[in-house]
Formats: C-alpha cells, sequence, structure tokens
C-alpha cells in the first residue's frame, strides 16, 4: 500500500492533491462520466443498424456489423422486440436521454465540488496562517502571502475546472475507446498508436507551459508585494513626488507579467491549430491504410470511425485543457509549499490551560538573536501583578523584541520564560494572549463601526452595548462616539481615516479594556500624537494603573514619571532597573537621556 501511495504521489501528483481534498468525491465524477460516455456510445452504436435498414430498403435490421457491440442488438430481441424503424429509434432516444440525464449530475457535482474544494484549501489556510509564528511571519514575503491567499487561489479553483475537465473526457475517451476495439480491433488498435505519437510531439510545448506559469506565479507576488507597499507608504510616496517613480515600477512589473501571459498564450494557440488537423491525418492515413492497402471492408469499419471521431474530439478537448491546467500549475506548485511553510513555520502550543494571571512573569537568563544578530543578552527580570513598568532606551536596545517574547510571539534561544511559575511555552499560548490589551504606536482600526471596532463584531445585546459604552468612558472616548449622528454606528473608514490619531488610539484602548485583559501593553503608544493629545490619553491611562499589569516602551521620558519600575536598555541588555527618581540619581546614561529630551 506505501508502495502504491508513493507511486501515485510521484508519477500522478495532481490526481494525489485533488484527491487529499476531495476523496470519494473524485471518483463519483469518474463514474458519472463513464455513464455519459456508455450512454453516448450505446446511442451512437444504433446508428449502424438505422444505416444497415436503409442500404438494404428494408424495414428490419440484424445488427451484423456491429462487431462485438451486438449484445445491443441481442438484448432487444431478448426483451421480445424486433429490430425496427420504430424500435431502433426509441432505444437511440432512450440511450441520449439517460445521457442527459447523466451529464446534468454530472454537471451538477463538478460545480458542487468545486465549491467544496475552494473552501476547503480557503479554510486550511486560514487556519494555518491563524497558526503561523510571528517570528516565521516577520520573515517571509508579504506580497507572496497576501497573493497565495486570493489571487493564487482564484487560479487553483480554474485549474480545479481543467482538472475535473481532464477527467471528464479522459473517461470519454477510454469509453470511446473501448467502443471502437469492440466494433474493430484492428483498425482501432492502429488509430490509437497514431494517437499516442501526436500526443508525444506536444510533451516539449507542455514542458515549457509548466515553466511559464512557474514564472508567472513568481511574478504575480511580487506585483502584490509592491501593491502592498504602495498603500502602505502612499503619504511619503505622493508627498514627494515619488509616486511617479514607484509607478514606473509597478508598470514595469506589468509588462514582465503581459510577456509571460503572451508567450503562454502563443504556446496554447500553436497547439489548439495543429491539433485536430494532427489527428484527422492520422484517421485519414488508417483508414487509407485499412481499405486501399489491406482490402477492409470500409463499412465494417464505420461504427469504429464513428466511436473514433468522438473519441477524438475527447484527445483535443484532454490536450486542450491540460495545457490550460500546466497554464495554472504553477499555482498549485505555489500553493503546496505555501501550506508546507505555514505548517513548518507554526506556533509550538502547550496543553495547560491558563485562565487568569495571578502573581509574576519570570525572565531567567534569557538569550535571542534573529539569524546571527544577537537582540536579548542574559535577561533577568521579575514583573509582577497589577505592576506597571517601562522599557527605556535607545532603538535596536531590544525593547520591542523583549515585549514581544513576553506576550508570546518570540520563544527565547536560551533561558526560562515561566507565567505564575509555569513555563510559559507549556501554556495555552491563545488562551494567553487572550487576557493581552495590546496598543502600539500606529492603532489597528478597522473600515466598520466604531461598535464593531471596539467588541471586535461582537453580538449588538443590552449587556454588551453597556460593557462597549463602559469601556469608551474609562478611554475617554464616549463624548465623542455620543456626538457622531450614528453614534456606535458610525463607520471610521480605512484605517479611521475619518477621525483624527488621538481618537484612534482612544478607541484602541477602548477595544482592549472591552475584553477584559489582564495585561496592557503599550509600544510607543503616544508618541506619535502632539504633546497635549499624548498627555490626555496619558492621564487615561494613569487611572488604570493597578488595574492591570502594565509593560510600556516609552519614547518620551516625560510619560513614565509615575511608573512602578523603569528598566534602562542597553544593546540587548537590562543596565538599570528602579524607580525613575532613582535611575536619574544611579544611571548616567538614562540621566543623559533625560537631559536630552528636556532640550
Amino acid at each position: 500500500m506505501v508502495k502504491i501511495k508513493f507511486f501515485i504521489k510521484k508519477y500522478f501528483s495532481s490526481f494525489a492533491y485533488f484527491y487529499s481534498h476531495l476523496r470519494y468525491r473524485i471518483f463519483v465524477v469518474f463514474l458519472l462520466s463513464s455513464l455519459v460516455g456508455l450512454m453516448d456510445g450505446f446511442g451512437l452504436a444504433m446508428f449502424l443498424p438505422l444505416l444497415e435498414m436503409v442500404s438494404d430498403g428494408g424495414t428490419s435490421s440484424h445488427g451484423d456489423q456491429m462487431g462485438n457491440l451486438s449484445f445491443l442488438v441481442h438484448g432487444l430481441e431478448y426483451l421480445g422486440l424486433s429490430l425496427n424503424l420504430a424500435v431502433i429509434l426509441m432505444t437511440m432516444l432512450t440511450f441520449f436521454i439517460l445521457k442527459g440525464i447523466f451529464k446534468f449530475f454530472e454537471q451538477y457535482y463538478k460545480v458542487i465540488y468545486r465549491q467544496y474544494f475552494i473552501r476547503n484549501i480557503r479554510e486550511e489556510n486560514i487556519k494555518s496562517l491563524a497558526k503561523y509564528s510571528f517570528n516565521s511571519f516577520v520573515m517571509a514575503d508579504a506580497g507572496r502571502i497576501q497573493n497565495t491567499m486570493s489571487g493564487e487561489i482564484l487560479r487553483v479553483g480554474q485549474g480545479f475546472n481543467m482538472y475535473m475537465q481532464i477527467i471528464q473526457q479522459i473517461v470519454l475517451l477510454l469509453v470511446y475507446a473501448i467502443l471502437a476495439f469492440l466494433a474493430n480491433p484492428e483498425f482501432a488498435f492502429l488509430i490509437a498508436i497514431g494517437g499516442v505519437l501526436t500526443n508525444l510531439a506536444f510533451n516539449q510545448l507542455y514542458k515549457i507551459t509548466k515553466r511559464l506559469s512557474r514564472e508567472l506565479t513568481k511574478s504575480n507576488h511580487g506585483f502584490q508585494g509592491l501593491i502592498i507597499q504602495q498603500v502602505a507608504q502612499f503619504k511619503y510616496l505622493k508627498a514627494t513626488g515619488l509616486i511617479h517613480t514607484y509607478a514606473k515600477k509597478l508598470i514595469q512589473k506589468v509588462y514582465k507579467i503581459e510577456a509571460i501571459q503572451r508567450r503562454v498564450g502563443t504556446l496554447s494557440a500553436i497547439m489548439q491549430g495543429v491539433r485536430e488537423p494532427l489527428m484527422i491525418a492520422v484517421v485519414v492515413i488508417v483508414i487509407y491504410i485499412q481499405v486501399a492497402i489491406r482490402g477492409g471492408d470500409l463499412g465494417s469499419i464505420m461504427l469504429s470511425i464513428l466511436f473514433f471521431y468522438r473519441a477524438l474530439g475527447s484527445v483535443m478537448a484532454v490536450q486542450t485543457s491540460w495545457n490550460k491546467y500546466l497554464e495554472l500549475s504553477g499555482s498549485f506548485d505555489n500553493l503546496a509549499v505555501f501550506n508546507k511553510e505555514l505548517k513548518i513555520g507554526r506556533d509550538r502550543k502547550g496543553n495547560q490551560s491558563f485562565q487568569t494571571f495571578r502573581d509574576k512573569i519570570q525572565l531567567r537568563n534569557i538569550n535571542f538573536a534573529y539569524q546571527d544578530t544577537s537582540i536579548l543578552k542574559n535577561i533577568n527580570l521579575e514583573i509582577h501583578k497589577d505592576e506597571t513598568i517601562a522599557f527605556v532606551g535607545e532603538s535596536g536596545s531590544g525593547k520591542t523584541t523583549l515585549l514581544n517574547m513576553i506576550s508570546g510571539l518570540l520563544q527565547p534561544q536560551s533561558g526560562k520564560l515561566s507565567i505564575d511559575g509555569v513555563d510559559a511555552f507549556k501554556l495555552n499560548m491563545t488562551q494567553f494572549q487572550q487576557r493581552i490589551g495590546y496598543i502600539t504606536q500606529e492603532p489597528v482600526i478597522f473600515n466598520d463601526t466604531i461598535f464593531n471596532n471596539v467588541s471586535f463584531w461582537a453580538e449588538k445585546t443590552p449587556q454588551n452595548l453597556e460593557r462597549f459604552y463602559s469601556a469608551l468612558e474609562r478611554a475617554r472616548i464616549d463624548k465623542f462616539v455620543l456626538d457622531q449622528l450614528d453614534r456606535e454606528d458610525a463607520i471610521l473608514g480605512n484605517n479611521g481615516l475619518n477621525i483624527s490619531g488621538g481618537q484612534k488610539q482612544r478607541i484602541s484602548i477602548a477595544r482592549e479594556l472591552y475584553k477584559k485583559v489582564d495585561f496592557l501593553f503599550l509600544d510607543e503608544a503616544t508618541s506619535a500624537l502632539d504633546t497635549e493629545t499624548e498627555k490626555k490619553i496619558q492621564d487615561s491611562l494613569e487611572d488604570l494603573k493597578g488595574e492591570y499589569t502594565m509593560i510600556i516602551i516609552a519614547h518620551r521620558l516625560s510619560t513614565i514619571k509615575n511608573v512602578d519600575k523603569v528598566i534602562y536598555m542597553r544593546d540587548g541588555k537590562i543596565e538599570a532597573i528602579g524607580s525613575y527618581q532613582d535611575l536619574l540619581k544611579k544611571s548616567v546614561a538614562f540621566k543623559r537621556m533625560v537631559e536630552l529630551q528636556i532640550v
């Protein structure tokens, strides 16, 4: 069984990929396509006794020229039906009606399974991305993630359609080939050889198409990455006049993508243009050999020719669909690699439940590095419940990295991080992180209502509304919301376009207070605001002191005078710990920082 699985994965990788998502459903497509082909073949076979009846000028037929397909005639005779015009026509009509019924179900289930397949992939990607570690994410290509989660999924959906068409046409091809062999084995054998030889002629074109598909996927990743950066840096690009230079870079990428697509289209046009003439040439040559050279009877191979003409349509459809599938194959390859990377880069998740913070966080001999660059060096620290501490230091001193580690986003290379005496990474990290309120320099605002921004799309019940307005009041943003025409239903716009920086920050604070958290982490939360607005928000946060365990990364040192503890960091190490006043007395470097800001 293991060898069979290995063989299928190696030589039928596409089938293995679809089977992994569809399971038994793929065989339903096989069955329905087979029934469509059989009913079509049987219906076509009934043309032969009809032609025999016409050529003999009689009113009945014996189906003598049907070869091994004469069992259809014998079956009618077994039912007590003589092979007259009415019986032949009704039998033919019955077969084609059955074909139509099976065709309906074939197409119906194809649509159902396509939706199931796309939903399955999207759900898998969304869940895997949610489990992706922060460390892996910051090292990843944002453009590739964006393109894979959106554009590539659509291309894979198109590829699914192509592959289902390939399956359906291969099944029909096999059915017609079998029927042709039953009608005239020698003729069918020669046609099959010709078909194989013509297919080999296309192999090189298939390889080129697949390579171009990979190039196209890679170029799409790059284009998406550039678009993301243009949107993120639009203000700077516009203000500096560099927007047009950047636009030229985007346009160059567009031209590159177009050039690849043109080459793919040219190959497809070549194959579609020569395919049918080539296959008809094979049929013509075989008929000539059979009749003119070998002295065969044209009438005896008529039914086989009919089946092979049908098979020819399936061959051309298979080749067309396969080429289109190869055009999309780069997306399948990318998606498979992307899924594998998400699984490799997923978070380590402990099993021990975490309900609430009770005592303290301890860091013992913590070391951390990005690749070969050491960021944190031998960190030893205790953070007690409801304590307010501040990390200060020059840029690059390790403040944000340390906060990311405490919040479970990063894991130390060595040392131990424990929460209430338990190894942090033995805890259910999702439960721990749900107890964290995180406020950053750039407030996180969604293009939705104020209520949904604060409650994170909670149901709008009376209890949740009361909780919502309580959070607004504590964040000192309630008056602003009540003054809005739509109050809590007012739309904030893309990234809070409709409100000021201070209002955005207050709403983000209200969101964290709504959550009922144990921790408030503030990473340069007020450094982008004007002094007056910063003071107001600082007053709001002062009111929360003692209710939460608060960790503040501060740029303006005047804002941390009242914290319980200041941790001064330098070059990834803790240089000094104490109150604001203590550090002014015992740390020359900290005092110098304060004096420079006062100046």
